[in-house]
């Protein structure tokens, strides 16, 4: 197996994945909150949620598909 490198990656760019990834596949934000130790709902999702553009597509779809 050839090796893969990836660069220097630290804690908060794992955390921050962590995070986005967990959104990303359904886990609700208050208990994310509580797995990140955050004290408010906000400082989770302004921190560490990013909207990935395959996301938008697909929750746009559901609007459409509702009206």
């Amino acid at each position: 197996m050839v090796g893969v490198e990836i660069g220097t990656c630290t804690f908060h760019t794992l955390r921050h994945c962590f995070a986005t990834r967990c959104i990303e596949n359904g886990m609700d934000v208050k208990i994310l909150q509580a797995i990140l130790g955050h004290s408010t709902f906000s400082m989770t999702v302004d921190l560490y949620v990013d909207v990935m553009e395959e996301t938008k597509r697909e929750e746009m779809k559901k609007v459409a598909a509702a009206l």
